[in-house]
């Protein structure tokens, strides 16, 4: 439909921060800025600019991860800036400043709560996210009315963002986290008469993996439960002299999450933000890493589950997957049935859910990494042996 006017609104979320790895609940506390986060801001700054489209206004959260951001755009196009404690984050009450894990191991059955219904739900003395939406609406009602057809940029948080993004675009509000604008990114929204389009989400310099295998060391050990990945990581990372990225659902289910407790849809959220969790630790580690788990461990979760009958949705994601996978120098592939399966309250022992995830990642590494960088860990091996052979095809990492 034609329409008098359009405005634009370019969403843009904060870099990273420091102390991501430690899973802290950030909320609306001041956490400043790491040094890779200040470097993504002037990157993505400098993208910005390129673009050659000069906002009216910037506006912004006044916490300091976010102003650090919008006063470099403001300085960058010279226009006005304001900012606004409205635009903070969701406040997390009780639980802000605490780690993740240590508020799951002491109120699991809160945690659960919270997330079965982040969008009523709120963590003790803090806010739904219903609660933030009624904060923010009438904020941006103003400058929707005041700045129409106009271009605004506004730095703020991935809350605020998925909150605009659910009433602007008529998305149900819980389903709030389908959207996963990564750090240091650019959202943008065009309004007019005829309602709202997303014209891209989370795009930015920094947020595309490199295509090169070059550089240093980015090691993923891929596999089914109970097959040895996490012992085989940490001892090979030491030899190595790399950082270890513990697998990010094992840590939850340490930490009391009831699996099986979640609904298929919190389930799938979940998937989404263990895998954002991750991508941001393998980003911020610069000079090299080994994962428990790479991304096509995500896109074999995804199939396993079977969360496939969003076809689009799952394409986006199986596509992100494998797309990020090309940033491996090496995957380390652990053989399923060569070490029992013990129940440790952790991983399951049913031995066919285990093999049916097998091969669902076997097919995955096979179609999609090249063979020179895919080696099978042969069967029947104690620790000594599997480090010995890892460290053949792994090479010396600098220490």
């Amino acid at each position: 439909m034609p329409s008098g006017h359009v405005t634009r609104l370019d969403l843009l979320r904060h870099g990273h921060v420091e102390g991501f790895a430690r899973r802290l609940v950030r909320g609306q506390s001041d956490a400043p800025l790491s040094a890779h986060g200040i470097d993504q801001h002037g990157a993505l700054v400098e993208w910005m600019v390129r673009r050659g489209e000069r906002p009216a206004l910037v506006i912004s959260s006044d916490l300091s991860r976010c102003r650090e951001l919008a006063d470099r755009l403001a300085q960058a196009f010279e226009c006005p800036l304001i900012l606004d404690a409205v635009w903070r984050e969701q406040h997390m009450g009780e639980w802000q400043g605490r780690p993740w894990d240590e508020i799951s191991e002491r109120h699991g059955s809160l945690v659960n709560a919270y997330w079965d219904d982040y969008w009523n739900a709120a963590p003790p003395g803090g806010e739904s996210m219903r609660d933030l939406r009624e904060r923010i609406a009438p904020a941006w009602e103003a400058l929707e009315r005041a700045h129409r057809g106009e271009h605004l940029l506004l730095v703020t948080h991935a809350g605020v963002i998925r909150t605009l993004l659910c009433a602007e675009l008529g998305v149900s509000p819980g389903e709030a986290l389908r959207f996963a604008p990564p750090l240091a990114s650019c959202t943008t929204l065009l309004l007019s008469e005829a309602g709202a389009v997303l014209e891209g989400l989370g795009r930015g310099p920094l947020n595309r993996p490199p295509a090169s295998t070059s550089g240093p060391p980015r090691i993923a050990l891929t596999g089914s439960a109970g097959t040895g990945k996490t012992t085989l990581g940490r001892a090979l990372a030491r030899e190595l002299g790399l950082p270890f990225i513990e697998e990010r659902m094992r840590l939850r289910l340490e930490a009391g999450l009831e699996l099986h407790a979640l609904s298929r849809g919190r389930l799938r959220a979940l998937i989404e933000e263990l895998w954002r969790e991750q991508r941001e630790l393998e980003s911020e580690a610069s000079s090299g890493y080994l994962v428990d788990r790479g991304s096509l461990d995500y896109a074999a979760f995804w199939l396993h589950y079977g969360f496939y009958e969003d076809q689009d949705r799952t394409r986006l994601f199986v596509e992100e997957m494998i797309e990020w996978s090309a940033r491996y120098t090496q995957v380390l592939l652990l053989p399923h049935g060569a070490i029992p399966l013990e129940a440790d309250g952790i991983r399951a022992t049913n031995p066919w859910q285990q093999l049916h995830f097998q091969l669902l990642i076997e097919g995955l590494a096979e179609r999609h990494l090249p063979p020179e960088r895919l080696h099978r860990l042969p069967r029947s091996l104690d620790l000594p042996a599997r480090l010995a052979w890892a460290r053949a095809r792994c090479g010396e990492a600098p220490r």
